[in-house]
């Protein structure tokens, strides 16, 4: 049994087993061969063994302090807290004496947030055995949870004083190092804890967001794929059911340093094999709900993925932007105060503290805006307080928008199962034409609309086990829309109710998510202060999607939705609609080597008429959106195939179509218009070490419809944009973008245009994580071209805004956290 241990910590596994299943067959009523048979079991990622071990243990000596001690150990690593408590109690009350029960017990009391009953419990154990390292650690983590910095991090140096060879503890304190901003030094812990432990991942996992955060994010890169290819050696430490999350937390940071050099098209591939392991994951929700802000008619889909991190995410100081959990804001990407990103201010260590985190933007035409979002921490309570305000006056005349959002949040743990959270929310907006046509004639001076709206929300989580989630969400919204075209005015009133609940299971080989929505929309239109009738929508749903992770190297996914669809009108203006429809997802993510990966996907979907624009339902499948800014009642069908190909660590390459089916329904009459969006892609990623990026993508849309009125019948469009990035280690950073652009509409005859813009920006980051600054240049030759965004219908009179622009715009951005 000793030599079977001895193994485990030189990571022999193989012979740890073999060694430690022989001492068993030597003596069956040993609780120490069964001890030492679960820490082989462990390393072997087989946790429910050894926790089945440990419990034998147990049964064959029940005054066994040890064997009880490692119990609680394992049934916290398994997420059993409540069992772990019992345990650890039970060790203590048998052995009160020993060091090893009264640091068990005390981590058991620090999972459960109870620091100040941890702080006692690790003090006495450091008496008890004052060379021992592990209560220092309980000791220095609880003190830094309860923001105590300082005094935790002189705990995390002593312990490692205790055990120089420990790579784990090491990896703590750069943690702590980098809290208090010591980078330095936790570079050479991070270094050290790789030396100890060449087959450990976690510091590298650290040093990599570091280095993200330092601006070394080409460095970044190349230690999370490190990370990531060691994963499996981390058994020893942590269980399976752990590893798997860790494995979802690196693909999801992986995709955040994508995105941070420009790698759009493979952080979107990273988030959903992410998801695909750990549907529960809230930093892989928030992180794809980011990923979608830069792109056109995935709002929906954005303020879904955000919804769904909200209600997973654990007790945390980092804030939503207020402008984040709104549609249509019809801002050009990229030109808010603060750009939609994952929080480049992220701790490595929750602990109690206020967060103040301002932004601010200027630029020509009229350009100006501000948020500000304070956050605060405190043991299970977190809060929130955010404000937001931008104008513009656009490109030509009545282009012109301004927007007011102020928001407030908090989330509170009652216990580590139950978490509950409430956020109220209120916007104000007024704006001209924002539309941009291919031909001008065709815009509205006179045009102008008001909205305002209220929401109120309400989310809880209930986690049954560490694999086991349920979660719940209510969403009220209560919206006023005037829109005066100079002669005619017309008012609507809107309420909206949402209610949705949603079950994860995750398993080692698969993992399922199952839930339903309530989703009801009343609305009073009036013309000339004349009433036009009322309308009713609802929307009933209930769906199940699952993950098959076997073979090894595939993940299958099969779903299955089904929608209720009701419109009632007894408005002239507006016709009754209802369907009943069944939709089937499938999906595929096959590696077929290690750097070559397969990716299928067919499904159907239909468009949520949910005035709040968010659901809980999964928005993609395989990496494939299903939820678009469509019509209202719009039914589609998608088939797509991608191939993702990294020849080196430094190359990424892909190709990517699919085709969509649309039936999209008309207000007035009870036609139906098919249209077909063809979309096919290909991508070009290159990283030079350790300062240079250079991003190629090619993109081909293609949008028809069989319907024949004033609007286009077909759009086809070409985009070749190019980019060069430059990351310094001392904060700075440029970029350098062209995009070509060619595009042929046929409305009322054949027209064409092509064109070619370029970008540029610069920027820096503060030393110490204070914030960005950058300076941005778009249309930078101020080159005038026609263009036309490539689809036909969104699901709102809110138009978002095109991504190009025909004149020179200047952006200015500053960020401050405090």
């Amino acid at each position: 049994a000793l030599t079977a241990i001895i193994a485990v910590v030189q990571n022999d596994k193989a012979q740890a087993l073999a060694l430690a299943t022989q001492a068993v067959e030597l003596d069956q009523t040993s609780p120490t061969a069964k001890l030492a048979l679960s820490y082989a079991q462990q390393a072997h990622f087989e946790i429910e063994e050894a926790l089945a071990s440990v419990q034998e243990a147990v049964k064959i000596d029940t005054q066994n302090a040890l064997a009880w001690a490692r119990l609680a150990e394992l049934q916290m690593s398994t997420g059993k807290l409540d069992h772990a408590l019992e345990s650890a109690r039970q060790a203590v009350n048998l052995n009160p004496a020993l060091a090893k029960t009264q640091t068990v017990l005390g981590f058991a009391h620090l999972l459960q947030i109870d620091t100040h009953a941890a702080k006692a419990i690790f003090a006495k154990a450091i008496k008890l055995d004052q060379a021992d390292p592990l209560p220092r650690l309980g000791l220095g983590l609880a003190l830094i949870r309860e923001g105590e910095l300082e005094a935790g991090r002189i705990e995390l140096e002593i312990a490692v004083s205790l055990d120089p060879a420990n790579s784990l503890i090491r990896s703590y304190l750069g943690k702590a190092y980098f809290e208090e901003k010591r980078y330095p030094l936790a570079s050479t812990q991070f270094d050290m804890a790789k030396e100890r432990d060449p087959y450990d991942p976690t510091p590298w996992f650290y040093d990599a967001i570091q280095k993200q955060t330092q601006n070394r994010p080409v460095e970044a890169l190349q230690d999370i794929q490190k990370s990531i290819e060691l994963n499996d050696n981390r058994a020893v430490y942590r269980s399976k059911l752990l590893l798997d999350q860790d494995e979802a937390g690196r693909s999801s940071s992986l995709a955040r340093i994508y995105d941070n050099l420009g790698f759009e098209k493979r952080a979107l591939m990273e988030t959903a094999k992410s998801l695909s392991f750990d549907p529960a994951n809230s930093s892989a929700h928030r992180f794809l709900s980011d990923t979608y802000a830069n792109i056109p008619r995935h709002e929906i889909a954005r303020v879904s993925e955000l919804l769904q991190a909200q209600l997973l995410q654990p007790i945390n100081v980092n804030p939503v932007q207020p402008h984040l959990a709104v549609t249509n804001l019809n801002i050009i990407t990229g030109t808010g105060p603060s750009a939609a990103g994952f929080n480049e201010f992220t701790p490595l260590m929750e602990r109690n503290k206020p967060q103040l985190i301002a932004s601010g933007v200027v630029g020509n035409q009229g350009t100006l805006g501000n948020e500000t979002v304070f956050s605060q921490l405190y043991d299970r309570t977190s809060v929130s307080l955010g404000q937001f305000h931008y104008e513009t006056n656009g490109f030509r005349p009545n282009n012109d928008q301004k927007h007011n959002i102020y928001n407030a949040f908090i989330q509170h743990a009652f216990t580590p199962k139950l978490n509950m959270q409430a956020e109220i929310r209120t916007r104000e907006k007024e704006f001209g034409d924002l539309v941009q046509e291919f031909d001008q004639k065709n815009v509205s001076n006179d045009e102008r609309r008001k909205l305002k709206d209220n929401t109120a929300r309400l989310g809880a989580r209930y986690s049954f086990s560490p694999h086991q989630h349920l979660i719940a969400s209510g969403i009220f919204v209560d919206r006023r829309i005037s829109t005066d075209f100079g002669f005619l005015d017309f008012l609507t009133n809107v309420q909206n109710y949402q209610a949705e609940a949603q079950f994860i299971h995750k398993d080692n080989n698969f993992n399922i998510t199952a839930g339903g929505g309530f989703h009801r929309l009343d609305a009073k239109d009036k013309k000339n202060s004349f009433s036009l009738g009322k309308t009713i929508r609802d929307k009933n749903s209930v769906y199940i999607y699952s993950n098959w992770h076997f073979p090894k190297n595939t993940t299958t996914t099969l779903g299955l939705s089904f929608d209720s669809y009701r419109r009632e009108s007894n408005s002239e203006d507006i016709s009754d609609l209802s369907f009943d429809v069944i939709n089937p997802k499938i999906g595929v993510q096959w590696d077929i080597f290690q750097n070559l990966r397969l990716r299928f996907a067919w499904f159907k979907a239909s468009r949520n008429n949910i005035l709040a624009n968010n659901s809980i339902e999964p928005t993609q499948v395989a990496g494939f959106n299903q939820f678009f800014d469509d019509q209202n009642g719009t039914r589609t069908e998608r088939k797509g195939i991608g191939l993702d190909f990294r020849p080196t660590n430094a190359i990424y390459s892909g190709i990517e179509a699919s085709i969509r089916n649309l039936k999209v329904p008309f207000l007035n009459e009870k036609s139906i218009d098919k249209q077909r969006e063809q979309l096919y892609r290909a991508y070009l990623y290159f990283s030079f070490y350790p300062s240079w990026s250079v991003n190629g993508e090619f993109q081909f849309e293609k949008f028809d419809r069989t319907r024949k009125d004033n609007l286009p019948s077909e759009i086809q469009t070409i985009r070749l944009p190019v980019s060069i990035n430059y990351f310094n280690s001392n904060g700075f950073f440029s970029r350098i973008s062209g995009t070509y652009i060619n595009q042929d509409i046929k409305q009322s005859g054949s027209f064409n245009s092509d064109f070619f813009l370029v970008d540029t920006a610069i920027g820096y980051r503060l030393p110490g994580r204070r914030g960005l600054v950058s300076f941005e240049a778009r249309n930078l030759f101020d080159k005038n071209f026609r263009y036309r965004d490539p689809w036909f219908f969104v699901s709102d009179t809110e138009q978002p805004l095109s991504q190009f622009v025909p004149t020179r715009t200047f952006i200015g951005r500053l960020t401050l956290n405090f």
